[in-house]
């Protein structure tokens, strides 16, 4: 699987390496050409990796309101309790304070000094094998055994796991009712989802 990398658009380079650095605890890698007069920087955090370049040499006015429409969505290791305090305790501006998810996330948003904003998740419920649902809930689980590794969604009533091309048509059947994709369309996509999915592992392998 290939790596995503934003690249953002920065009113001062020097101010947004100095905030990502030491107030959100990234890392700063190349620079270039200099420290001194940055035209180009990459940032990393967790494997994440963030690029910088600044908005008056690609014609964008530093007046111009940045960051609109754009919520970078970055997975962090460690205690994310811990982190939202550590940022907090920095002086960042926290736009969203830290929460739960009913998606099965624990998350909460800054704003950086261009007004990019940056939400930190963390997963607090396990996904199942087989469709990557969170579970959280006895109900969640297959036969309501927290210990099963596959939804309720996936397993039939003893919690054993359903075949396949049941998981599969019923992934696409819900691909073309919520969003109103062609048939070929859902199962391309459901096909390459499920690839990913531990349970169906060894069966894209072969």
């Amino acid at each position: 699987m290939g790596d995503l990398s934003p690249l953002l658009a920065v009113r001062d380079m020097k101010k947004t390496i100095e905030f990502y650095t030491r107030s959100l605890g990234f890392h700063c890698g190349m620079v270039f050409p200099n420290a001194e007069n940055p035209e180009y920087a990459d940032l990393s955090k967790d494997g994440m990796v963030l690029m910088v370049i600044p908005a008056k040499d690609h014609g964008i006015r530093a007046e111009e309101t940045f960051g609109i429409g754009v919520m970078l969505y970055l997975h962090i290791d460690g205690d994310i309790d811990e982190y939202y305090w550590e940022l907090k305790e920095n002086g960042v501006r926290v736009a969203e304070d830290i929460k739960d998810e009913p998606y099965g996330v624990r998350d909460f948003t800054v704003t950086d000094p261009d007004g990019y904003q940056l939400t930190f998740t963390q997963a607090t419920a396990r996904q199942c094998m087989s469709c990557g649902m969170p579970m959280s809930k006895p109900d969640d689980f297959g036969g309501g055994n927290p210990a099963n590794p596959c939804c309720a969604h996936c397993t039939h009533e003893d919690g054993s796991l359903k075949s396949y091309d049941d998981i599969f048509e019923g992934m696409v059947q819900f691909m073309m009712t919520s969003y109103h994709l062609e048939r070929d369309a859902a199962e391309e996509k459901v096909r390459a989802y499920l690839a990913g999915m531990p349970a169906w592992e060894n069966r894209h392998k072969q």
